[in-house]
């Protein structure tokens, strides 16, 4: 069920909190392969991570300029860690990331699912009370009168007695079991009725080891000074000879009441209420001398605010 990964670390088994009710990432847990946005190509040309996706779709300023100050000391420090803005996110055993279900949102015990990590590059351990525990004004953003804490987080020390140690990687994950997988295709299901054969697609790919049908978040130029968030699927091997000789050749279960045969054009999901248009400015952080972006929503005929 993976795309060959030439000279990767070990696979080893871990937990991820997974937002079923998100339709795309109920897209990529029942197609059984998660693949993040750095695992095949690097920064221009590949997506960008769902965090990052949506700290756009909400326009969440403070987190991102927050991460921005993170990742600045990891690239100048620690350049072989793995961006925050950029990995997939997992715990490695279940208790560690019991501790997580404090944070709320999705990390709740149904959303908790094991799997099969297969990295690229550095697997990157840290301890995460480092953030949640960083000092902050009213506002959220952080206290810069002493950031030395980011580098200990960079380097892998405990913050407390009581760590809450999470994985960062670029690379693959298969999603193990069916319970999962099951709420994600009813989600699927009722938002995308018409494109469950090209979702059956997906599947049959993931486990022939293709990318075919993977969902992707994107951020485009849409006009000289707007930008576009926007969620594609990956079907840059759709005219690969060697996948449809697997795809042929695959004898495990296939969902032929999805598939519809005699149907003359496969569906496809439509992802565009997720996407954002947006614009972004810049400011100079006095204290810390990096320039911060502030996104802005984008509205035909008006100026950023």
């Amino acid at each position: 069920m993976m795309a060959e990964t030439h000279g990767a670390p070990t696979p080893f088994q871990a937990y991820a909190y997974l937002d079923i009710e998100h339709p795309v990432v109920a897209w990529g847990v029942y197609r059984g392969v998660l693949v993040s946005a750095q695992a095949s190509t690097a920064p221009p040309n590949c997506p960008v991570s769902l965090m990052f996706a949506g700290i756009v779709h909400y326009k969440s300023n403070v987190r991102l300029q927050n991460e921005i100050i993170i990742d600045a000391v990891r690239a100048s420090q620690f350049p072989s860690r793995t961006s925050r803005l950029a990995g997939m996110y997992f715990f490695t055993d279940s208790a560690q990331a019991a501790k997580a279900e404090s944070w709320g949102g999705h990390f709740r015990p149904e959303n908790l699912g094991e799997v099969e990590v297969h990295p690229v590059g550095e697997v990157t351990r840290v301890d995460s009370d480092w953030i949640t525990y960083a000092e902050t004004d009213r506002l959220g953003n952080l206290d810069t009168s002493d950031l030395s804490w980011i580098e200990r987080y960079w380097a892998g020390e405990p913050h407390g007695s009581t760590p809450v140690w999470e994985t960062i990687v670029q690379g693959r994950a298969v999603v193990f079991g069916t319970k999962l997988r099951e709420r994600a295709y009813n989600v699927l299901a009722r938002d995308f009725p018409s494109a469950l054969d090209t979702l059956e697609m997906a599947r049959l790919a993931a486990e022939v080891g293709s990318d075919l049908g993977q969902t992707g978040a994107w951020i485009t130029q849409s006009e000289p000074d707007r930008l576009r968030l926007d969620y594609y699927l990956d079907m840059q091997d759709g005219h690969n000879p060697e996948l449809h000789e697997r795809l042929r050749a695959y004898g495990g279960p296939r969902n032929y009441r999805d598939l519809v045969p005699g149907k003359e054009t496969f569906g496809l999901p439509d992802f565009r209420p997720y996407g954002r248009d947006f614009v972004v400015s810049q400011r100079l952080h006095p204290e810390v001398g990096l320039p911060l972006t502030t996104l802005h929503q984008a509205v035909v005929g008006s100026e950023p605010g």
